[in-house]
């Protein structure tokens, strides 16, 4: 992401307000172009990315002082999921990196494939000092998903996507959150932002 999305993004994060971006990225061929929906409570601030026909939601605690580097790797992570290998952007935060295929065994792999076939709800340990709460919604109006990830409760991180396609495109993208969720929430991810 250029230098000045970061500062724009650096000052918006302390507002309350919708922006409107178009960023371009080394690991894409297209710009990104979405509308930042900035919603700030006493505790939390909550950020919406509406591109195309899909909407994000992340929330972030008031305490974590790198709101924009949190957003940038989340926007980042939304812009590479539109390609087509749906693999998660390189995170900015220099915490102890989790392949997908050490994030979840087997069994937990399986849940995730029911969750997304079927809908519901599921607390999954990844490692992290609390558990994730997932919740997925099969959509009505067209085939797709939408689910809620939440990291922890004393300070939890929060994200929420609508994807269409398939069942396996819906999966790939709930994977994709999940691990950024999980680099976003692991104990080393504060020390490395402020080292």
């Amino acid at each position: 992401m250029a230098d000045k999305t970061l500062r724009l993004l650096a000052a918006q994060v302390n507002l309350n307000g919708t922006f409107n971006h178009s960023c371009s990225f080394k690991n894409t061929n297209l710009p990104l172009i979405f509308v930042l929906q900035v919603e700030r409570s006493s505790t939390n601030t909550l950020f919406t990315i509406v591109t195309g026909d899909e909407k994000h939601s992340l929330t972030v605690n008031d305490a974590d002082k790198d709101k924009h580097l949190v957003l940038a790797d989340f926007i980042e992570s939304i812009a590479t999921g539109r390609m087509d290998t749906a693999e998660p952007a390189t995170p900015r935060v220099h915490a102890e990196s989790v392949g997908r295929g050490q994030l979840l065994d087997a069994n937990q792999q399986e849940q995730l494939h029911h969750l997304v076939r079927r809908g519901g709800s599921l607390k999954l340990d990844i490692g992290l000092d609390e558990a994730v709460s997932l919740a997925v919604h099969r959509t009505q109006s067209r085939k797709g998903i939408t689910a809620i990830l939440v990291a922890g409760d004393s300070c939890p991180r929060t994200q929420c996507f609508t994807a269409y396609g398939d069942d396996q495109h819906s999966l790939d993208r709930l994977l994709q959150s999940l691990d950024h969720l999980a680099a976003s929430a692991a104990p080393a991810a504060p020390a490395a932002l402020a080292a």
